[in-house]
């Protein structure tokens, strides 16, 4: 058993992107092997994981802020329910 099948991570078929947690003192030829295995010959990144916390946060923000404006302009073509605070209150 890999190193990486003892390891969570987060896999989104949707991008093709796999993220393995583990430190840098766990690379070695098994990691490699494995690495070279699932991702063949696309290009890979390895980044701190400060660095992709603050990429994740980003693409969430971005995927909260498409669904946001989706809900406005979907109120203003006339669809969902618009309510006021009071109404809201009264209920």
């Amino acid at each position: 058993m890999s190193i990486l099948d003892k390891r969570p991570f987060l896999y989104d078929i949707s991008i093709m992107y796999a993220a393995y947690h583990l430190k840098a003192n766990e690379l070695n030829d098994e990691v490699v092997k494995t690495l070279k295995t699932v991702f063949q010959q696309n290009e890979i990144v390895i980044l701190p994981k400060e660095a992709y916390t603050e990429i994740e946060k980003n693409r969430h923000n971005e995927i909260f802020t498409e669904k946001l404006e989706q809900g406005i302009r979907d109120i203003e073509s006339g669809h969902g329910i618009v309510k006021t605070m009071a109404e809201l209150e009264a209920m």
